[in-house]
């Protein structure tokens, strides 16, 4: 007898026969047609378990089919075939109501397999039918397999996640749960969903199923209990593990049931059904979200569509929002190329975009989006990236863009090629409000780009000497004044990362001093480096960097602060010189203070943690 009956839609004779033969040597029941009209009218006759269909068919195409046949029987499983170039039509079919889908080509282990799991789920969906037509099981296994079945119509994995420890809790009747669901790119395991009175902070932001714990194993069963109290039957939590072909897709950890109870072997059956199901959502829509991913990709540079990427920056968001996160936009802009498109031509503007944004593609992580919009300006999601770290990447990939073929064919007066940053939730907690902030800094950024230059042409003690020229008289105090001032913010938010770089000379030693003493034993984030003689003072804390002026000689005094607050940058005088230069030009301040970073060699104990994304 059949495994079950098969109806393969293809306009290919080649095509029919093959999968036909395929699918007959795997014990199936195989029938063809060669168009979509045939095979309705093949349905209306006879019942198939499952339609096996190509999209790109002349006449109807396999997503009208698609549409027809959930039309005429919602509960047909449906099989669509298309090629790596037709993936956004797979999405459209999967929308419709398709089942499943098989990339061209295929080999007889992955067709077989696809009409497997569909079958496996039907019988699954037959047995609870006939349980509950029976009425054999509770209510509660009802409840059950309705919620379970709810989790098959959500194709985002944010919302499934948020659903699958709704349910969990529901089930087990747990008043904290918290679920890692497995990255985009692979890996780790994040934490995406939250329910009651969950302590995030405390909880890891990734976890390496590698390093989790033994139950983990493929043959180990889905449900664990934790902290029983030495009562084996019981316990005080439960561990989920959701797994898809043998490796760990999810983990979820749920506590505190409800009257202050532990959780029994009933909880933990509730749990390993409903696990069942949520496998199978999470598992499909990874894999939605892959083939999805696919179709959004810009021919020529193969980044994102800009479309995707505003999903993806509102969806991190959300996420950094609740999780209590930061991450940067970064945008590199060439300006107008309308002129370089009319005067090269199409193709080597598109072959000189794709080598840029590959190039910049190889400074990424893999969690980073890289997108392009129709004006064909580069955009990059940088998550869980701080000021610092956007800072490190923009002079990198302002660098790139300068020396890409693309820019030197632009005439410059016209370009002004430039990148900027903007950081979640510094510089906005919308995505528009950062993409403001983006536009204000490229103009800023352009602005004082004539002023940078010529700092790139001197050494560090001549650059600032070359901005004090640009000073004003100002009381013998103001300085010091300032200098108490930007210390005190350091100590005020020590949470913030930042670089602040001090030459207090005489005019600023006795505030540099006073701010110093104020810090010493504050768990700071920041990088303090003082260029001053001597040693260091007993009253600085030991993760200040000490420098001797002889790294800088000629100097005058300054103070320069980089980071998640307000960049600023002083310089004054000495003896009769009452001059006092001083700005928060954004790309003046980034300038200065990578620039004495990188050439005093400074090292901190904090500088794994500031250099770890882009060093």
């Amino acid at each position: 007898m059949a495994k079950a009956r098969v109806l393969v839609v293809d306009d290919q004779r080649y095509f029919r026969e093959l999968v036909e033969g395929l699918l007959t040597e795997e014990g199936f029941e195989a029938l063809t047609a060669a168009s979509g009209e045939e095979a309705l009218r093949i349905l209306e006759k006879s019942r198939f378990d499952v339609v096996v269909t190509d999209l790109v068919m002349p006449g109807m195409d396999g997503c009208e089919l698609v549409h027809r046949i959930k039309q005429q029987n919602a509960d047909q499983d449906i099989v669509v075939v298309t090629g790596v170039v037709d993936v956004k039509t797979a999405v459209e079919a999967m929308k419709l109501g398709a089942t499943d889908y098989l990339l061209k080509p295929f080999d007889r282990g992955s067709l077989a397999g696809a009409i497997e799991s569909i079958l496996q789920q039907r019988r699954l969906k037959l047995e609870h039918a006939r349980l509950l037509a029976e009425n054999i099981e509770y209510l509660g296994e009802r409840a059950l397999f309705e919620r379970s079945l709810k989790l098959f119509s959500r194709l985002t994995v944010a919302p499934l996640c948020e659903a699958i420890v709704e349910g969990l809790c529901l089930e087990t009747q747990a008043q904290r749960g918290v679920l890692w669901a497995l990255r985009p790119e692979g890996g780790a395991l994040e934490l995406c969903a939250a329910r009651g009175l969950v302590r995030l902070e405390e909880e890891p932001k990734r976890l390496d199923p590698a390093e989790l714990t033994a139950p983990l194993g493929p043959d180990s069963g889905r449900v664990q209990g934790l902290g029983g109290r030495g009562d084996p039957e019981r316990a005080a939590e439960l561990q989920v593990i959701l797994r898809a072909e043998g490796r760990p897709v999810g983990l979820a950890r749920l506590g505190d049931k409800l009257g202050g109870e532990l959780f029994d072997a009933i909880d933990t059956s509730s749990a390993e059904r409903f696990a069942g199901f949520a496998e199978t959502a999470l598992q499909n829509a990874m894999r939605f979200r892959a083939l999805e991913r696919r179709s959004l990709q810009d021919p020529v540079t193969g980044a994102y569509i800009h479309e995707y990427f505003e999903d993806v920056t509102r969806n991190e968001l959300e996420k950094a929002n609740r999780f209590g996160r930061c991450f940067s936009v970064l945008r590199l802009d060439a300006g107008d190329l309308e002129p370089v498109r009319l005067e090269y031509g199409e193709a080597r503007l598109d072959g000189w975009l794709a080598r840029l944004a590959s190039q910049v593609r190889g400074m990424l992580r893999a969690t980073d989006v890289l997108a392009i919009d129709a004006r064909r300006r580069l955009w990059v999601l940088l998550p869980e990236v701080d000021a610092l770290g956007a800072a490190r990447l923009r002079e990198r990939a302002r660098s790139a863009l300068q020396a890409s073929e693309l820019v030197s064919a632009v005439d410059p007066a016209r370009a002004r090629p430039e990148v900027a940053v903007a950081t979640y939730p510094a510089d906005g907690a919308q995505l528009e409000a950062l993409v403001r902030t983006l536009e204000s800094r490229l103009e800023e950024a352009r602005a004082s780009r004539g002023r940078i230059v010529e700092l790139e042409r001197m050494g560090l003690a001549e650059g600032l000497r070359s901005l004090l020229e640009r000073g004003r008289p100002a009381r013998a105090e103001t300085a010091s004044q300032i200098a108490r001032f930007v210390l005190d913010e350091v100590g005020r938010r020590p949470e913030e990362r930042r670089l602040v770089f001090v030459g207090p000379g005489r005019v600023l030693s006795d505030a540099v001093a006073e701010g110093l003493a104020a810090l010493k034993g504050v768990p700071l984030r920041a990088e303090i480096a003082v260029v001053a003689e001597g040693d260091r003072p007993a009253s600085a804390d030991a993760d200040v960097a000490w420098v001797a002026p002889g790294r800088l000689p000629g100097a005058p005094p300054f103070l320069i602060h980089y980071g998640e607050g307000a960049p600023y940058c002083l310089v004054r005088g000495e003896g009769d010189d009452r001059r006092m230069y001083h700005t928060r030009d954004r790309s003046l301040v980034e300038h200065l203070a990578l620039r004495l970073r990188r050439e005093l060699a400074v090292r901190h104990p904090v500088d794994g943690a500031l250099g770890r994304a882009f060093a």
